[in-house]
């Protein structure tokens, strides 16, 4: 998979939902907004592609890797 601000979007949306149906504990609200919203984010963040293309090489011989990383990201 890859990036989705769609799927984020819609996961932030749902925990404002919920935060929305808490009347008598704003705390509660807030410290359910953070952790949602940082489990949003982490999750969407795991889903990242990270498609290598080339730049690196290695000698023959064994030995330190070297060149710049050649890649994209989705």
């Amino acid at each position: 998979m890859s990036l989705s601000q769609t799927r984020l979007k819609g996961k932030i949306e749902s925990v404002l939902n919920d935060c929305q149906q808490e009347n008598t504990d704003p705390n509660a609200s807030k410290t359910l907004l953070a952790d949602r919203l940082a489990t949003a984010i982490i999750e969407e963040i795991k889903e990242i592609q990270i498609n290598y293309t080339g730049g690196l090489t290695a000698p023959s011989s064994g030995g330190t890797v070297t060149g710049a990383i050649n890649a994209t990201i989705s």
